[in-house]
């Protein structure tokens, strides 16, 4: 079906302040929004009337983010007709130009991260590709070099640096849209979220349970929203919260298929025997014996929990102390997009922990953790790796904003 062009940018004034998903406060979408806007441009093309603003905060109430970065498959949680078909990793190898062309004839555009600058190191940055044109690509960039949905701006020319086309593409999305919407906007107001969809029933009675258990998975740093229903919308039906290390009994017996899935809900019990929903994406298998039980969980949150990833406070951890340094040999360089404060080094893989250093960009540092668990973490969000720091200390740094060295 035709795509039509909309443009945005990033940096506009009716969202370039906006928090990025549940990130950090540094983490604007002006600054690090660049996936999330080529999205935009994508599902707005197809007639889903979104702009960057309205579209965060959509995928927000989906638990759509880890931190500041966007779980791919979450844009058919909000939008079920765009769905994800591809994600190509190609930074060490030729990118599938075949499966790009053949998405683009058939009238869907692709997302595609290109390196923005010459420089050493990781320099992250997405694009929304809309046409081939001889040996390169028409694309819109969410960074306003050119703005507007009208102009003529090629790949090659900006984000080669002396590259081909195949090398000069890092990782391929490709989104499939089956049904078009009800229209497309350029310069749009900003659209508020102003529906919430019918809830279920609220949790009742006590069902037979699997025997087995599971536990928020590394991802989840602060807590987890317990719900009455399956709503991941509203924030009325937030029960409780589920801290790092629970072990929650699962209450359907089709439960332990839905460990890891994005978009399942799975019924548990507490520890404490309360009962209610939690998001399965994030939840990881244990041991099937009944664990011992562990601190109580609140039966009522302090504050509404519109951000799970962003508590207004977070339990103490049960240590500081860190693991032993393992030399691994390995090297990354930090991304260029850090800010002037640079890439915080914590001393626990947390946000909230005491941060031991700060690293300008484009820095090499040393791994200290195994290379078999380091090496599949660079570059993605929501992993945390072990480094020493500029100044001998050893600490966590966000793995998405680091690069293997060359």
């Amino acid at each position: 079906m035709p795509f039509t062009r909309a443009y945005f940018s990033q940096q506009d004034s009716q969202w370039k302040e906006d928090i990025l998903g549940f990130g950090d406060p540094g983490d604007t979408i002006g600054y690090v929004g660049c996936a999330l806007t080529s999205l935009t441009m994508l599902v707005s093309g197809h007639g889903y009337a979104e702009t960057p603003k309205s579209f965060n905060e959509k995928i927000k109430a989906k638990n759509g983010f880890i931190s500041a970065g966007i779980r791919w498959e979450a844009v058919s949680q909000v939008h079920p007709q765009v769905a994800l078909k591809s994600n190509i990793s190609c930074d060490t190898s030729d990118a599938p130009l075949a499966q790009i062309d053949a998405a683009l004839s058939a009238g869907q555009p692709v997302v595609v991260r290109v390196d923005s600058s010459p420089a050493a190191g990781l320099q992250w940055h997405y694009v929304l590709l809309y046409a081939r044109e001889g040996n390169d690509y028409l694309m819109l960039d969410p960074w306003p070099y050119n703005a507007g949905a009208n102009t003529h701006d090629l790949l090659l020319p900006r984000y080669s640096h002396g590259n081909s086309l195949s090398r000069a593409i890092q990782q391929v999305l490709i989104y499939e849209c089956t049904t078009s919407g009800g229209g497309t906007v350029s310069t749009p107001a900003p659209t508020p979220v102003t529906t919430t969809p019918p809830q279920p029933a609220p949790v009742t009675g006590s069902p037979s349970t699997s025997g087995v258990y599971a536990r928020p998975t590394s991802e989840v740093t602060a807590f987890m929203n317990l719900r009455s229903t399956t709503d991941t919308v509203s924030t009325g039906n937030v029960i409780g919260q589920i801290f790092p290390g629970t072990q929650l009994l699962l209450l359907e017996a089709d439960g332990p298929s839905k460990i890891g899935i994005n978009g399942q809900m799975l019924r548990v019990r507490t520890p404490q025997g309360q009962e209610g929903y939690v998001a399965a994406w994030f939840l990881e298998r244990v041991s099937t014996s009944a664990p011992a039980p562990s601190a109580p969980t609140p039966s009522t949150p302090s504050a509404p929990a519109s951000q799970p990833a962003k508590p207004a406070s977070q339990p103490a951890p049960s240590s500081t102390a860190q693991p032993a340094p393992v030399d691994s040999g390995i090297k990354v360089v930090v991304s260029s997009f850090v800010d002037a404060k640079g890439l915080s080094v914590y001393m626990q893989a947390s946000a909230k922990s005491a941060v031991v250093a700060a690293e300008p960009a484009n820095v090499t540092l040393a791994v200290v953790e195994p290379a078999a668990t380091a090496k599949p973490k660079i570059g993605i969000s929501g992993q945390w790796l072990y480094v020493r720091a500029s100044n001998g200390k050893t600490g966590y740094v966000r793995a998405n904003f680091l690069k293997l060295a060359k």
